[in-house]
């Protein structure tokens, strides 16, 4: 086997599952500095930060990275999931505050195993005795959540200097400096940080009081800090989570205004994700460079063109555009492309595999989506094959805002469905735009506005920026668009229209004489 294929092999090394459980071995050879980091390792004093994005978006791995670097400068550091926190004492119909005073208890309570599970030196001698001896005797006492209180403030830590060059060899030069000179803000500062990640497991969203359930966990979060000033929590959530809280109707939306300034959105941008791919690439081939000639290593030509389009582009816009711009996505496509080589026992990745492989990719991506939002809609995906019979009135699944809504209004009429547990009704004009505005903030749908100064003329609008665009009320807004179906899901929805053309028809036999005989020459 040659050199190259030696490399696309290592593609496989550094291009692995996309997930934070899966790259734990190789995070801080591939970690690339995120702007956020800066803001959830530095929190406001006795407050909590929310740390929102998508699913693959990157939050795992960032709190990951975190957690190993405060845990290498010894500071006690407790990491929380959904599976740390017991809810199977809470009421179904516990009013916000009721839950907010119980998960106070839970998440100490959770706190204080961790550390007796994971104690690495933290206290030692009478501490540790004591402390044992408080989590045997007291755990199940009302003032213990009070004791693990003080005993965490007790234990907190600053360290002195920060240094990366132990805990993290492998990191960039420019990575290196950047999280050095955030973490320089902990330095000499007592600290304990808590970790919670995959709040929003914890509930069901079609539940309004699963939500309050996720209100009460945060609101909890924010006591702890209060009361602990030491403690430093961070707090993830889905995007699509934090918007349905926003829109809550149960009385607590009026709570999102209070933690607004405490939100760090997780915006998987381009730049970032470049950043991210050329590094890996750069490790595979072992160069020391990470700019775009390391596609040169691995990928046929310089350009190439999508499955329907003679338009030839880089590979790295090529990748980035059809991986809905997540950091998990762009990882396993270009995986999934790799393994499509060497089973071809190709040298580079090429034209045809990148063909033969975006069909199957974005089907993937599709079924992704469908599992992601199968809570919040359990047709979702359903409803995004609609989209393959969909009337275009522009080209490339792009559509007016009236040819958008007109669709959104006539899919419930094909199949039941639900969003957030309301039943959407068939030429409902109100729940169109909560079906569309859904759709919107997935990103499965984008707002294209006109921009001379870009490449294309166009750039789309991020709904992080703006949520609720979709609405009755910004009708006049929504015109100004045009509505296309994002890139990555496209190739997919080609694959439907191509099987639905083999079907179209009566099923009619054709006359004997014009059948192809098969087996003719047994």
């Amino acid at each position: 086997m040659n050199s190259k294929t030696d490399n696309l092999d290592k593609i496989l090394q550094y291009f692995p599952t996309g997930t934070a459980e899966g790259e734990r071995s190789i995070l801080d050879k591939v970690f690339i500095y995120a702007d956020e980091f800066k803001q959830i390792i530095s929190p406001i004093p006795g407050s909590p930060v929310l740390l929102i994005g998508e699913k693959g978006s990157g939050k795992s791995a960032l709190l990951d990275f975190s957690s190993r670097l405060t845990n290498s400068q010894g500071i006690p550091t407790v990491s929380l999931t959904p599976f740390d926190i017991d809810t199977s004492g809470l009421a179904t119909n516990a009013s916000t505050g009721d839950m907010v005073r119980a998960f106070y208890d839970i998440l100490l309570i959770a706190v204080a195993k961790k550390i007796s599970e994971e104690n690495s030196g933290w206290f030692d001698g009478d501490y540790a005795n004591l402390y044992y001896a408080a989590v045997d005797a007291n755990a199940r006492k009302s003032d213990f959540p009070g004791k693990i209180g003080k005993f965490i403030a007790e234990i907190a830590k600053g360290p002195t200097k920060i240094d990366l060059v132990s805990a993290f060899p492998h990191l960039t030069e420019t990575t290196r400096s950047d999280v050095e000179l955030s973490a320089q803000k902990i330095v000499g500062k007592k600290s304990f940080y808590l970790f919670i990640d995959d709040t929003d497991q914890i509930s069901n969203p079609d539940d309004s009081s699963h939500l309050n359930r996720v209100w009460a966990i945060i609101l909890a979060s924010r006591r702890i800090a209060e009361k602990i000033p030491e403690l430093k929590c961070i707090v993830t959530l889905r995007s699509e989570v934090w918007v349905r809280l926003q829109r809550d109707e149960t009385g607590q939306r009026d709570q999102a205004d209070h933690f607004r300034n405490l939100v760090v959105n997780m915006y998987g941008t381009r730049e970032h994700i470049i950043r991210i791919v050329r590094r890996r690439l750069s490790l595979a081939s072992n160069k020391n460079t990470e700019d775009d000639t390391i596609y040169d290593d691995f990928f046929d030509e310089k350009k190439a063109h999508a499955p329907q389009s003679s338009d030839l582009r880089t590979w790295e816009n090529l990748i980035t555009v059809r991986s809905r711009e997540r950091p998990r996505d762009t990882i396993q496509l270009i995986s999934t492309l790799a393994k499509e080589a060497l089973k071809n026992g190709k040298n580079k990745i090429d034209q045809k595999v990148f063909i033969d492989v975006m069909p199957v990719f974005s089907k993937r991506i599709s079924d992704q989506f469908g599992q992601e939002t199968t809570i919040e809609c359990p047709q979702a995906l359903e409803i995004l094959k609609t989209f393959a019979s969909a009337e275009y009135d522009h080209t490339g699944f792009t559509m007016s805002a009236e040819g958008a809504l007109e669709h959104f209004k006539k899919i419930p009429s094909k199949f039941t469905i639900t969003l957030f547990g309301k039943t959407i009704r068939p030429g409902n004009e109100i729940q169109a735009f909560e079906l569309w505005q859904f759709f919107y903030q997935e990103k499965v749908i984008n707002a294209r506005a006109s921009d001379i100064e870009t490449r294309d003329g166009f750039k789309h609008l991020d709904p992080e920026n703006d949520a609720f665009l979709v609405s009755k009320a910004r009708w006049n807004d929504l015109q100004k668009y045009l509505w296309e179906i994002n890139t990555a899901y496209r190739d997919y929805l080609v694959f439907l229209q191509k099987e639905d053309g083999k079907y179209s028809g009566l099923a009619i036999k054709r006359p004997a004489g014009n059948r192809k005989r098969r087996n003719s020459r047994r």
